[in-house]
């Protein structure tokens, strides 16, 4: 007995104008588990396609309308356009085979059939118009999942949160996505073993061209599903990033990642016509709670979208140094923030939007992460067109008391500048130190060999700059 994923048994149209062929069609497919729809002609088709059947077995030869006909308003309607389509017919010539599949019918079965081989071309297209209908479902679900989050995050006054709400849809949608995928690996395994056996049908019956071609059809079918399950899982670990609850402040990382992720979370709200520019340098690191800049970026770039009501427009978001913090400047192409708005902005509960679609905590409670972190967020030159705020942030080598750099290890802990000469000669450069753990263990009155690699070309190598 067949096992359907679906709630219910798959539901399959039969057409043809002769009632003995709709008997014999569903001799044969009843028994299978199908729910069987009977239609004698092409209007009654049109008809009773909107009952959303999952296949329709439709004939070539019909008074009035024949199926070729009625294949194409099937195909010109949105609402029965993905329903696949096979054609059962007595005409062997190619034109209509041709002409039948060019119409985008999925197979074309020649009478008098097998029964064995109709119910193994129908199984296979009721399976993939099944994996194709949930995926689909599935994404439309996790994109409304996830807008509706972000749109909550952006709103709440508790960061935590957006752990909650993340953890609960990676629960809702792990469980069917890991049904999907494997039903779709036991799927690919029965058509590694159907193809060899229809690849050679084809060649006993002088059709392996078209055979082939048909075949190749539905290993790209097989291939965009699995394609869609991959594009969830990405959707999906850009959100297990959120349900890692950690308030600690003091980690390094690159600058680029909560942008990104930032990024990958609004992506549904970025596919229309919103240009993104970065020009961030990969190398640059933070002091930070990636997860709470995260939503910093977040609540910006979001603004941005709606201040741009959707698109076209454009974002920027660039990065500097400046004294031993980063800049990050983060633009929109949008009308801007007038001057009376601008004394306001940071205001909690203060929003230029709709009472119905903000509530003006979004900016407020940025500020309050990036106070959190040492660092600020401010809005330049408001009054113009385009909004532009800069965001600070601790850079991860951080400052001596004096202004002169203080440089951070990779085994742990910090070492300053023990001479006024190194002292100017770093000034205001970025340097990379390389110290090994052992060195760092070495007892006080011992020293250290390190090697200062400046931005620039000079450098200086010397135990007695850098005491342990």
């Amino acid at each position: 007995m067949t096992m359907w994923t679906e709630a219910s048994p798959p539901s399959i149209l039969i057409v043809d104008d002769e009632p003995s062929n709709l008997k014999i069609l569903k001799a044969y497919l009843t028994p299978a588990g199908y729910s069987i729809i009977e239609a004698r002609s092409g209007l009654e088709t049109l008809e009773k396609s909107g009952l959303g059947p999952d296949l329709i077995l439709l004939d070539v030869l019909m008074p009035e309308m024949d199926g070729l006909e009625t294949c194409r308003r099937l195909k010109d309607n949105e609402a029965t356009r993905e329903i696949p389509v096979i054609f059962l017919s007595a005409l062997q010539d190619s034109k209509t085979k041709v002409t039948g599949l060019s119409l985008g019918a999925v197979d074309y079965i020649n009478k008098p059939f097998d029964g064995a081989e109709l119910r193994l071309r129908v199984k296979t297209q009721i399976s993939l118009r099944q994996q194709e209908r949930q995926l689909s479902r599935y994404a439309r679900h996790l994109e409304q999942m996830v807008e509706e989050r972000t749109r909550q995050l952006i709103h709440a006054d508790r960061l935590a949160t957006i752990g909650t709400l993340s953890a609960a849809v990676l629960h809702e949608i792990s469980s069917p996505l890991t049904f999907i995928g494997g039903n779709i690996e036991l799927l690919a395994s029965f058509w590694e073993v159907a193809r060899p056996v229809l690849d050679e049908h084809f060649r006993n019956n002088g059709k392996d061209g078209q055979g082939a071609a048909r075949l190749n059809k539905v290993d790209a079918y097989m291939k965009g599903i699995q394609q869609g399950s991959q594009r969830i899982w990405q959707i999906m670990e850009s959100l297990r990033t959120y349900t890692r609850r950690d308030d600690s402040l003091a980690e390094t990382c690159s600058l680029i990642q909560p942008i990104q992720d930032s990024l990958r979370l609004l992506d549904h709200r970025l596919k229309r016509n919103i240009e993104i520019e970065i020009d961030v340098d990969p190398a640059m690191k933070i002091s930070c709670n990636p997860q709470r800049i995260s939503q910093v970026f977040v609540n910006l770039i979001s603004n941005a979208v709606d201040a741009m009501n959707g698109g076209p427009g454009k974002i920027s978001i660039q990065s500097r140094t400046n004294n031993g913090s980063v800049e990050i400047h983060l633009k929109d192409s949008g009308p801007g923030v007038s001057v009376e708005a601008a004394s306001s902005i940071f205001d909690p509960f203060f929003t230029t939007k709709p009472r119905d679609e903000g509530t003006g905590l979004g900016l407020f409670i940025s500020r309050k992460i990036l106070e959190e972190h040492k660092g600020g967020l401010l809005l330049a030159s408001p009054g113009t067109t385009g909004a532009e705020f800069i965001i600070s942030l601790p850079s991860a080598t951080k400052d001596h008391g004096d202004g002169a750099p203080m440089l951070e290890t990779e085994a742990g802990g910090s070492l300053e500048p023990a001479t006024s000469e190194v002292r100017e000669l770093m000034g205001n450069e970025r340097f990379q130190l390389t110290v090994s753990k052992d060195a760092l263990m070495a007892p006080e009155e011992s020293h250290s060999e390190a090697r200062l690699i400046g931005t620039g070309t000079r450098s200086c190598r010397g135990s007695s700059a850098f005491p342990t």
